[in-house]
């Protein structure tokens, strides 16, 4: 008897036939209306991943302008039928203002079943086998035949039935809009895209930054698209000259497609090919070339973004495609400083600083440059506890495009670690993301805001979408596990910080956290190895007084007294030697050294003052009304 395969979704006491949309609990049928059967078959197939709310709507109610009440609703009714309540997560998982993820096990089943129509012929009858769709499980799907007449009903019957069938598939296909290559065969839309630096052929002094520009400038503007999520400049970054097969890096990036492709410069010409593979599938969805002159570089940018997008396809809106047309700079040499600068600046790290001068001379070279100007912002804003140059910088930038989500983002970052205004910052991390909901920096930016007042579940969530839009950062990640710290789950802060250092072993601020997690597990071997890998130790490794600090001799505290001594009469001392001291004043157990170099954090306004707050290094203090006056200085509530 001829077979086909049927395919099922599992997952719990769940069965999901997204054939006859339909779900099972332990064999028995559970009702769903249409809307939420769809929305149920897309999270399960995407399980572990969120799935933004755009998303849902535009694939669930494609054909029609609804607003999200009826999505909330629809997820209401999926809940329902597998008895969750409002609160539980233990299928599906609300990210606020941002979407929804299935959280169990998904199986993917693989069944054999009988063919739609087999014919059984005997001496007297015909028997026709025949699926009846919506039919109890119990129920046979035999109907005996007994006459010629009736036998040739059927047929028809069973013929028009397969041509409906046919139709519905083609229209869901069509509506669907999918993306076809080649071979004109139907693939799934694209979702998520990984633009990759294409690989120099040259070994000109300059082609990497000019590969890496390149793949920045189509970054950002597809990054105006909002039904795709285009992975940041910063998680490609990593990738340039490692060559690493492209498929294995959407993997690692967490998208259905990556593009990818070759740079030659050869006789005053740049030529560039271009190519769109599906990651799920491996097949080539759509390949370009591209050839202009080195003085039509920017033209070179606007035919590729207008070919990949009309490559994935889109239905653009107005404001689409002027972001989609929409030049950072006219100025080439503005736009290669720009991009060096940027390189240095999303690695972080102790060598932050030395982006300032690419900043500064893209800026020279063109006054209008807004990502040049919000770039310089962004190193000014962590380098420093107070710059009035970053905020005159934000300013000028939000002059120039108030659209700019990152602009937002700098400027809530310093509202928050600059000013302390806390309700002005919180304002800002809303704008940037409603600018932009696929913003890494502003999610990132805003789950550091709820953590340091307390909000740890909103901070995870906000992270975790930082952490969805850009998989491979270090400080993203790392930051995850502070979180973690913050709320005092030790190992999972652990975790989190070792895959950080995974991605970068040099990372300074990961070994403090590890330094601070392992304290608070009573670690003392391995917070001196996390000790001795950050910039405190690097900066202080000379003093003898430090190292009997690091080491634990002496009578308790007493190293520590002595090198107070030495300072506590000067003046100018650096912010991360007045942080070191508190830290460590803090370690040894001295209640009112604390005190006394917090009160020193304040009048310094430290940036590092707000962790305070949360840190649980400092929980033997916050019944002390000095150290809770602390925080209510700064604007917060220990």
């Amino acid at each position: 008897m001829p077979h086909t395969a049927r395919y099922f979704y599992e997952f719990g006491p769940f069965r999901f036939d997204p054939q006859k949309r339909r779900l099972l609990r332990n064999g028995e049928a559970v009702p769903l209306n249409a809307k939420a059967v769809d929305v149920l078959l897309v999270l399960v197939q995407h399980p572990g991943r969120m799935v933004e709310r755009e998303t849902l709507m535009q694939t669930v109610w494609a054909d029609a302008v609804v607003e999200d009440a009826n999505l909330t609703v629809a997820i209401s009714h999926v809940r329902k039928a597998l008895s969750e309540n409002g609160e539980a997560t233990e299928y599906i998982e609300t990210i606020p203002r941002a979407g929804y993820r299935f959280v169990a096990e998904v199986r993917d089943v693989r069944e054999e079943v009988p063919a739609l129509v087999i014919e059984k012929h005997t001496v007297s009858e015909t028997v026709i086998e025949e699926e009846v769709f919506d039919a109890p499980e119990a129920l046979t799907d035999t109907v005996i035949i007994a006459t010629a007449q009736s036998r040739w009903l059927a047929l028809v019957g069973t013929l028009l039935l397969l041509l409906v069938a046919l139709g519905v598939v083609l229209y869901v296909r069509k509506s669907d809009r999918h993306v076809v290559n080649a071979g004109n065969t139907a693939v799934s839309p694209i979702r998520s895209l990984a633009v990759l630096a294409p690989n120099a052929l040259n070994s000109d002094a300059d082609i990497s930054s000019l590969s890496l520009g390149i793949a920045d400038a189509l970054i950002t503007r597809l990054g105006g698209l909002r039904r795709v999520v285009v992975r940041p400049t910063s998680a490609i970054i990593r990738y340039i000259d490692a060559g690493k097969d492209p498929i294995d890096v959407g993997r690692a990036l967490k998208v259905d497609a990556v593009m990818e492709g070759s740079l030659q410069r050869a006789d005053g010409r740049v030529r560039v090919t271009m190519r769109l593979i599906d990651v799920r599938t491996g097949v080539q969805l759509w390949s370009g070339n591209f050839d202009e002159s080195n003085a039509d570089i920017f033209k070179l940018q606007d035919r590729m973004s207008a070919a990949v997008a009309d490559a994935l396809p889109l239905k653009l809106t107005g404001a689409e495609r002027v972001s989609l047309a929409r030049r950072q700079t006219d100025n080439a040499q503005a736009y290669a400083l720009y991009v060096d600068g940027n390189r240095i600046w999303n690695r972080r790290g102790l060598n932050v600083a030395s982006a300032i001068p690419y900043f500064q001379k893209a800026i020279a070279l063109d006054p209008n440059f807004v990502r040049a100007y919000v770039g310089l912002a962004n190193v000014h804003a962590v380098t420093s506890s107070a710059s009035p140059e970053a905020e005159m910088l934000i300013e000028k930038a939000l002059q120039l495009d108030n659209t700019l989500a990152e602009a937002h983002a700098t400027r809530a970052f310093l509202r928050m670690f600059h000013h302390w205004d806390w309700a002005g910052a919180e304002q800002g991390f809303d704008r940037a993301v409603a600018l932009d909901p696929n913003s890494a920096p502003a999610h990132h930016w805003r789950g550091v805001y709820l953590s340091l007042r307390g909000r740890f579940d909103e901070a995870k969530a906000e992270m975790h979408r930082a952490l969805d839009l850009d998989p491979q950062s270090a400080i993203i990640t790392a930051d995850i596990g502070q979180l973690h710290y913050f709320a005092h789950e030790y190992d999972q802060a652990i975790d989190y910080c070792q895959r950080a250092l995974a991605l970068d072993s040099e990372s300074d601020m990961t070994h403090a956290y590890l330094r601070d997690i392992y304290l608070a597990k009573g670690m003392n071997h391995e917070v001196l190895a996390a000790s001795l890998r950050t910039r405190w130790a690097l900066e202080f490794a000379s003093d003898p007084n430090m190292r009997a600090i690091y080491a634990r001799s002496g009578p308790k505290g007493a190293a520590l007294r002595q090198l107070e001594q030495k300072v506590s009469s000067r003046h100018g001392l650096s912010a991360g030697f007045i942080w070191f001291m508190t830290w460590h004043s803090m370690v040894v157990g001295d209640r009112e050294q604390t005190l006394r170099w917090l009160d020193r954090c304040y009048q310094e306004h430290l940036f590092m003052l707000p962790f305070v707050n949360v840190d649980p290094l400092f929980d033997p203090l916050r019944d002390d009304p000095r150290f809770q006056e602390i925080c209510q200085r700064i604007g917060l509530r220990s």
